[in-house]
């Protein structure tokens, strides 16, 4: 028999490398670059925020205020502070325009229709229109009022001459604001206030200067024109019709008015009483 040597077969150890120090690297790569970009991005907020919050190229100046009449004219104001509250100096993005609005409008009764805006870099502008006295309210003085019943803040102690006097309120205007006139009283004035429109409206009566309101009773109020002594009751309602028919009368009545007492307009057919 042959007998078969066994051959000893050796196999070549394959060499392996680790790739975790590649992985480390890429990892540490990646988390610098985060950390740049975040420092990046801070040092770009800090800029801005000194751009726009710290840097005194967007502090307000001031207010630039426009005022319109009725007739278009303007007038123009520059305000440091609003109802006592500094507004220069202040970063303009700050400012909350719909509170500085209210402001403005709760200053200034005398404004309507208020718009305001920013004005980049550094100034406030505000649009208005201004308040039209139509009358003055007889009270602890004379307050004058607008044709939408808003005071005014014109207050004196004589009556201005060229409006009409409202007489009869229940309140002392010195003790309450605007806000504080009941809602009957405010129903009163709004009465006066659309009698005097609708007279204003017809043309006979621009001969005519109203003297005085009287709202005492606001089932009637009564009237009476400058340079007359003749009291004339009108109701509270059905104003345009009424003084149609006064204008009539008047022309009727002619030089003798004053040798009457009054003029009830409340009737279908007026009502002259004598003295």
């Amino acid at each position: 028999m042959v007998k078969l040597k066994k051959q000893k077969v050796r196999t070549k150890k394959r060499i392996t490398f680790s790739q975790k120090p590649k992985i480390r690297l890429k990892g540490i790569a990646k988390f610098l670059l985060l950390v740049l970009a975040i420092a990046a991005v801070a040092t770009g907020l800090a800029g801005l925020k000194y751009m726009f919050v710290d840097s005194d190229y967007f502090m307000i100046k001031g207010v630039d205020v426009k005022l319109y009449d009725e007739s278009g004219s303007l007038r123009e104001i520059f305000l440091n502070e609003i109802d006592g509250e500094e507004i220069k100096g202040t970063n303009i993005f700050m400012v909350d325009l719909n509170t500085l609005k209210e402001k403005l409008e709760a200053s200034h009764s005398e404004y309507k229709d208020v718009v305001v805006r920013r004005l980049l870099p550094n100034k406030v502008i505000v649009k208005a229109g201004l308040r039209k006295a139509v009358a003055q309210i007889r009270s602890d003085r004379y307050y004058f009022v607008d044709r939408e019943g808003v005071l005014l803040p014109d207050v004196k102690n004589f009556p201005d001459a060229n409006l009409p006097i409202i007489i009869g309120m229940g309140v002392n205007l010195a003790r309450v604001q605007a806000s504080g006139i009941s809602d009957f009283e405010k129903d009163n004035l709004d009465k006066a206030l659309r009698l005097i429109n609708e007279m204003q409206a017809i043309d006979e009566l621009s001969g005519q200067t109203l003297k005085v309101v009287d709202i005492t009773d606001p089932g009637n109020l009564t009237f009476s024109f400058e340079g007359t002594n003749v009291e004339i009751k009108i109701g509270n309602s059905d104003f345009s019709k009424r003084l149609n028919v006064l204008t009539t009368l008047l022309d009727q009545l002619g030089q003798d008015i004053n040798e009457f007492k009054y003029i009830d307009l409340r009737f279908e057919d007026p009502i002259v009483g004598p003295r």
